[in-house]
């Protein structure tokens, strides 16, 4: 008698489109001159790692740690102008 294995599909990856959809909704927010929420989202997409998330960023792609860097910047960026403008 052979043993039954099942075969378990591969979990879906989400990070890629909830990272696209968070920084959208930033970029729609920031035209709407709306920061505290642009602010919100943009942070909120760091927590969505576009890329391959079993890779230690150190390990990365010069260009992954770079985009990853530059929307750090970019949301710090608008955190501080929220303060300043209020």
């Amino acid at each position: 008698m052979e043993k039954q294995t099942a075969i378990k599909k591969p979990a879906k990856n989400l990070n890629k489109p909830a990272y696209i959809i968070f920084l959208a909704a930033g970029i729609g927010f920031l035209v709407t001159k709306d920061l505290s929420q642009a602010v919100v989202f943009w942070g909120l997409a760091l927590v969505f790692d576009p890329f391959n998330i079993n890779q230690p960023f150190q390990k990365r792609p010069l260009y992954q740690r770079c985009w990853l860097i530059v929307h750090l910047a970019i949301t710090l960026a608008l955190f501080v102008l929220l303060l300043m403008g209020k």
